[in-house]
């Protein structure tokens, strides 16, 4: 039963997309930073991003295999529209969290030495991001399939 889940590219497709997401996003800040990396391939934010290229891989194969018409990739599409919508406005309220975070900490006399860059790390999902995720997506399903 194990091998029918994992060889059915349905479940193979987006797996893949993941990891090449990861790897683009591995090597893009590697190269950035001059130096390897590899605790970005761990890591769902950044550029590009890991929940888009997913969904949008599994949209896209849903829509290939059963057709775009299909009530199947219908659905698909539209939780793949939710889940992308939400990953970009969880960076603002995680901004704005960390703001007011940041706030709190530099009133607060003897919390005035803690080390807020702690909390000024937030998740970073930026909508070329997330365009950006959906487009290695959608792109690794058509080279696969």
């Amino acid at each position: 039963m194990f091998q029918q889940i994992i060889y059915r590219d349905i479940f193979l497709a987006p797996v893949l997309s993941g990891i090449a997401v990861q790897a683009v996003k591995m090597c893009i800040y590697s190269a950035a930073g001059r130096k390897f990396d590899l605790e970005r391939l761990f890591q769902a934010d950044g550029m590009p991003n890991l929940h888009a290229g997913v969904f949008a891989s599994l949209s896209a194969i849903v829509g290939m295999k059963y057709g775009y018409s299909s009530i199947l990739f219908s659905v698909a599409a539209i939780y793949t529209t939710i889940i992308l919508h939400d990953t970009m406005r969880l960076k603002r309220q995680k901004e704005k969290q960390s703001g007011v975070l940041n706030t709190i900490i530099s009133n607060i006399k003897e919390y005035g030495e803690v080390d807020s860059a702690r909390i000024s790390r937030v998740l970073q999902f930026r909508p070329l991001d997330v365009i950006c995720g959906a487009a290695i997506g959608v792109l690794m399903t058509y080279i696969m399939i």
